[in-house]
């Protein structure tokens, strides 16, 4: 059987992930490339139009594709979506005949051809693109013919098909249809709200921010403490799981299996007799106190995160209501959480491969509308590796139907396919591995990898130098320098990180042998100074100089400058305009000076071999003049960091 299909070849469309399967990331104000390979046999000339569209709009967009390398065929265009949400696009191609006719017949014109043919064939073509012009433009080409059927020589009828009105108007009604004409798969597109890329995290405990070590502090101690976030610099303020706590097996302090009366609990083990995900836990108030709560946040600029822990103590209405949702063993009990060694007595997961699946994964879905529906639109999910992709792809995808500005962080420390995976699925913003990278080379590498085409593309890392279950070995018992060095990183590295409370004061005592601090506030109320010094300067330094360089905002803009030396590590972020870049320089040691060359690359604005330019340093203030690509810098333990401006 003969085969059907188009003669022209459309190929290497990028954006794109695995061939359409998943949306490529954006974020509101930006601008989407898009370039594809697009050719055919012989020499015609062929054009190449871009569509695109939001999601559920019957008209498509269309633009104009530029012929960027016709050595290499590659033609591209660009467009801005104007709305949050799920967009696609894709490309047609098709022969130009008539401008091929003309490309040809000009060179026999110039070469002093007779041409009979030659007009015969391109009067034909301007009749055939005038069946398919609307009434205007057919009859102006109609008249075309006519007046050329009047000159007695061919030549004189080409010279006429030449010209620009004659060009423009019959271009404009190409044939577009079977062989000649070729289009590719829609791929989707995906464009988030600044924050999925630009955000500083602020994650504490709610029942932390109160002022008794005896008892838990009050949605509106958090509503108290929201000066303080928003002083220090920060936009987003996360909260572990706010929910009724389980009282059966409850865990005591440093997760121990005895717990007193007095003990709250861990908030991961979800569930009790005042309800379940659905309600918030009765010690820190009420749900009118909580949304009173979201609104002073929201009006101060700041969105709160919540946790979404897919965990259920002993006590949740769950094992009552649908005990077929949990994992039971071969005697009817059901399976508590381990992760071995670890074991988790107080929390049952929910297995989401059960006979009623249906009905689990719409109450899963029903969780995040409800809370979305309370003003919080961001979620960081909690180890959601152990959960069917599938049900992240549908359930993210059904969520931002309704709320497209939702934010879904994914924590998962797993395997590097997985992580991406997930991130394929939706997730707005990824977890990472830079939590335990210390060394200059490790985070090269890491970093090369995070941050360039095509990883870039659909995940985002959201850097955390420490969480409530992670206290990194580089920390323990560290010294301020440590903590500044590792902030200054997680800032600059990416446009998106977090800081766990109580970083700010350097707290870094490791529970023994464990990579955890020790008295974890995930068992116990904590009460902290806020007004003691630690790094709080350097913490608001640190969110200043963000916001006010648009370079610390992109995500996949960061390159490394050579330095001889390890414990020195430098890069470059540059603004999409070029306007803003800032050489960024860590010193990794914490405990002493280290000094090195430092090498930056010759195409970046103002920098050039033998000649002179400014360096600020925008923590400092100072001003530095340098001179060429290579100069000597040094950084002391105490102050390892600096973050220079280039003013050319």
């Amino acid at each position: 059987m003969i085969p059907k299909g188009s003669y022209l070849i459309i190929q290497d469309v990028q954006p794109e992930i695995d061939k359409g399967r998943y949306a490529v990331k954006r974020e509101l104000g930006d601008t989407i490339n898009v370039s594809a390979e697009i050719f055919r046999e012989g020499h015609d000339i062929l054009r190449a139009k871009l569509l695109w569209r939001k999601e559920g709009s019957t008209k498509w967009n269309t633009l104009p594709m530029e012929h960027i390398n016709p050595g290499l065929d590659r033609w591209e265009a660009s467009f801005e979506p104007k709305k949050i949400g799920r967009h696609e696009f894709r490309i047609e191609a098709y022969t130009d005949h008539f401008a091929s006719w003309q490309h040809d017949t000009k060179r026999k014109y110039e070469a002093g051809e007779l041409l009979e043919s030659e007009a015969i064939e391109g009067i034909h073509l301007m009749q055939d693109a005038a069946k398919r012009a609307p009434k205007a433009a057919a009859k102006q080409i109609t008249n075309w013919v006519g007046e050329m059927e009047t000159l007695d020589y061919a030549r004189e009828q080409a010279a006429v098909m030449f010209s620009d009105p004659i060009t423009q108007t019959v271009c404009a009604y190409p044939l577009r249809q079977g062989v000649e004409t070729g289009r590719s798969n829609s791929y989707p597109l995906y464009i988030d709200r600044l924050k999925s890329r630009y955000a500083s995290w602020y994650e504490v405990f709610p029942r932390s921010t109160g002022t008794d070590p005896a008892c838990s502090a009050s949605w509106k101690d958090v509503e108290n403490f929201l000066p303080y976030v928003a002083d220090l610099g920060f936009d987003v303020l996360y909260f572990p799981p706010i929910h009724p706590i389980g009282k059966s097996f409850k865990k005591g302090r440093n997760n121990s299996l005895e717990a007193t009366e007095e003990d709250p609990g861990c908030p991961y083990a979800i569930g009790n007799e005042s309800g379940g995900h659905f309600e918030v836990c009765e010690r820190l108030g009420t749900m009118a106190e909580f949304e009173q709560m979201v609104g002073k946040a929201g009006e101060m600029g700041i969105d709160i995160a919540i946790d979404f822990a897919i965990n259920c103590s002993y006590d949740h209405p769950y094992l009552k209501e649908h005990p077929d949702w949990f994992f039971r063993r071969p005697d009817g009990t059901i399976k508590y959480a381990e992760n071995p060694p670890k074991k988790y007595e107080d929390i049952y997961p929910l297995n989401f491969d059960c006979e009623d699946r249906d009905a689990l994964w719409n109450e899963m879905k029903r969780y995040f509308l409800f809370w979305a529906g309370k003003g919080v639109r961001i979620f960081r999910v909690d180890n959601p590796h152990t959960k069917p992709v599938l049900f992240w792809e549908w359930v993210i995808r059904e969520v931002q139907k309704e709320y497209p500005d939702t934010i879904f962080l994914a924590e998962a420390f797993t395997r590097p396919r997985m992580m991406e995976m997930l991130a394929k699925a939706g997730f707005s913003q990824s977890y990472t591995y830079f939590t335990w990278r210390s060394e200059k080379k490790e985070l090269m590498e890491y970093f090369d990898y995070l941050t360039r085409h095509p990883v870039a593309d659909y995940m985002r890392g959201n850097l955390f130098p420490t969480t409530p279950d992670i206290h990194p070995s580089y920390l323990h018992h560290a010294p301020p320098s440590a903590f500044k060095i590792r902030l200054a990183l997680a800032t600059t590295l990416s446009s998106v990180y977090g800081m766990y409370s109580g970083f700010e004061f350097c707290e870094n005592e490791p529970f023994p042998g464990k990579e955890e601090l020790n008295r974890s506030e995930k068992y116990e109320f904590k009460v902290r100074d806020w007004e003691q010094e630690g790094i709080r300067d350097f913490v608001r330094d640190l969110n200043r100089i963000r916001h006010a360089n648009p370079a610390l905002q992109e995500y996949d803009n960061l390159r490394f400058c050579k330095c001889g030396n390890d414990q020195i590590i430098a890069y470059l972020k540059e603004s999409n305009d070029g306007l803003n870049t800032l050489l960024v320089m860590v010193n990794l040691d914490a405990y002493q000076k280290q000094v090195t060359f430092v090498t930056l690359p010759s195409d970046i604005r103002g920098v050039e071999k033998d000649k002179g330019y400014g360096m600020r340093d925008l923590l400092s203030g100072e001003e530095y003049h340098w001179k060429g690509l290579e100069n000597y810098v040094e950084l002391s333990s105490e102050e390892p960091v600096q973050i220079f401006r280039i003013e050319a």
